[in-house]
């Protein structure tokens, strides 16, 4: 039978009577019971047909006959009438009845509608598949709607929610209400030494109390306060970072934390407007004298190198940028950086011109350490090694004079010890290694050889690095002729160092 005789069929006056509608309800179940083999040929159904052959149609006395009753009443359906109450004969009758009138009435019923056919005697089909999964995702329901319940509404000790953090498991703080439970949580995740814990619990403090009162609680759990400044500066909240800490009584920190916010901007000219900013802002509090001095040796250095940068862009003059091409500008770089680009391509400018040495240890009180050091690889860079006398006559101090010395007093024919100052201000065995790594002519190594105090040692380098100057030199100075001779055997005939042991042979007088 096609759907619309179907629907003609269920629709007519004979066969859908009225109180069918108001049958079907969702939270009823149904059951059959009485003798429907009796009942179905009753001739006392009062709606009940003869058809032209003579025979009695019980088509719609089968829905009169069903009775439906609240859920509070359990659920049941009765069918009216029968001449029999025996439960054999209801047990014979349950299973055809039920099976074709539920056939009929599942072919109509809207979709909507779930009928469960009740066979709780063990008679008749068994239950719905589909209702027992329906049951199934009820429990499940029910379950997960307890849970969400305990989850948002019930407080859990501090100790159990901060384990589920820990262990990754699902949590909820909102059930914190009071301050003294919200400070409870953070002390015991402070106890537990994780981050991830701490900071869930700072911040859920933080969201839900005003910020007098968070101020004044985390002033008093220092741990606290360095996670939360760090958890800041790592998401680039530099300015709320900065107020915190002023909030906390800190104004060291957040003037540090104000220069490096405004180290981030995008050009020196915008690092250099933001730091002024920084120096009017937060380093006007005595306490940051000295870093306030520092922000400004910063902002000086930012301008001397873009002038050189600049100058040095537009020369077409100076040799040594011509010989060694720049490979980057010096904007933007460390201090002694800046002091190694000037070594390399301004070492003669007088102190007058912007990129001079002499002027940027001046403006900037580089210390003789640093000076020598960054000279001395400054100047190899170019293949060009300065000797002690032309440091002296270049930096024109008195202290580095003392601790240089000048090349009679290093080699007199007295021997003299140098000053006791050069070990403190240059270590001549790393000086003598950088030099050589660099490539430096022996004549030049020996003569930082000879800057060494102790014999024995002067001699060692001299031979790990097979400078023979300087191993004639010692040779010398020990007044060892035999060790000189012997020496000789190795030294090519005919060669400056060669010439020079002939001569000191003759000349000096030796101990044997």
């Amino acid at each position: 039978m096609s759907r619309a005789e179907n629907e003609a069929y269920w629709g007519s006056t004979d066969t859908a009577p009225s109180a069918l509608d108001n049958f079907f309800d969702e939270d009823c179940e149904v059951t059959w019971t009485g003798i429907t083999a009796e009942f179905t040929r009753s001739p006392q159904s009062r709606h009940s047909k003869t058809t032209p052959d003579g025979n009695s149609s019980s088509t719609s006395s089968i829905v009169d006959n069903i009775t439906v009753h609240s859920v509070s009443d359990w659920n049941y359906v009765e069918v009216k009438g029968g001449r029999s109450n025996t439960s054999s004969s209801s047990s014979q009758s349950v299973s055809g009845v039920g099976k074709v009138i539920g056939e009929k009435l599942d072919s109509w019923k809207p979709p909507s509608v779930s009928i469960k056919w009740n066979s709780s005697q063990g008679q008749g089909s068994g239950p719905c598949v589909q209702c027992a999964a329906k049951d199934t995702e009820i429990v499940q329901l029910k379950k997960r709607l307890e849970n969400s319940y305990s989850r948002y509404n019930l407080t859990l000790p501090p100790d159990d929610t901060v384990n589920r953090i820990l262990l990754g498991q699902p949590y909820s703080l909102e059930s914190y209400r009071s301050l003294e439970d919200k400070l409870a949580l953070l002390d015991t995740a402070l106890g537990t030494m994780d981050g991830s814990a701490v900071m869930a619990t700072i911040l859920h403090l933080k969201k839900t109390v005003k910020k007098t009162i968070f101020i004044t609680e985390m002033q008093a759990r220092p741990q606290a306060c360095n996670l939360f400044t760090n958890y800041l500066r790592k998401r680039h909240k530099y300015s709320e970072a900065i107020e915190f800490l002023g909030s906390l009584g800190k104004p060291e920190e957040a003037a540090i934390l104000s220069y490096e916010l405004a180290l981030t901007g995008k050009t020196p000219e915008a690092k250099m407007k933001n730091m002024e900013k920084s120096l009017e802002t937060h380093f006007a509090v005595p306490s940051v004298s000295f870093e306030a001095k520092m922000v400004k040796n910063h902002m000086k250095l930012l301008g001397r190198q873009l002038a050189i940068d600049e100058a040095d862009s537009k020369d077409q003059t100076n040799p040594m940028l011509l010989k060694y091409p720049r490979a980057a500008n010096v904007v933007d770089k460390s201090l002694l950086t800046t002091l190694f680009y000037c070594c390399m391509y301004h070492w003669e400018a007088g102190e007058t011109h912007i990129g001079s040495p002499l002027a940027l240890r001046k403006a900037h009180d580089l210390s003789d350490r640093e000076l020598l050091w960054t000279a001395l690889k400054g100047r190899a860079r170019v293949n060009h090694w300065p000797l002690p006398s032309e440091l002296d006559s270049w930096l024109g101090s008195k202290g580095l004079l003392g601790a240089l010395g000048s090349l009679s007093s290093a080699f007199g024919s007295s021997g003299k010890i140098l000053p006791k100052g050069i070990k403190a201000t240059l270590p001549m065995e790393v000086v003598v290694h950088t030099l050589h790594s660099s490539r430096a002519p022996s004549n030049v190594l020996a003569v930082y050889i000879g800057l060494v105090d102790n014999l024995e040692s002067r001699l060692k380098l001299a031979h790990n690095y097979k400078c023979h100057q300087a191993v004639i030199d010692v040779h010398v100075a020990q007044k060892d002729r035999s060790a000189l001779e012997q020496y000789m055997k190795e030294i090519p005939s005919g060669s400056p160092e060669y010439l020079k042991a002939e001569s000191a042979l003759k000349m000096v007088k030796w101990k044997n």
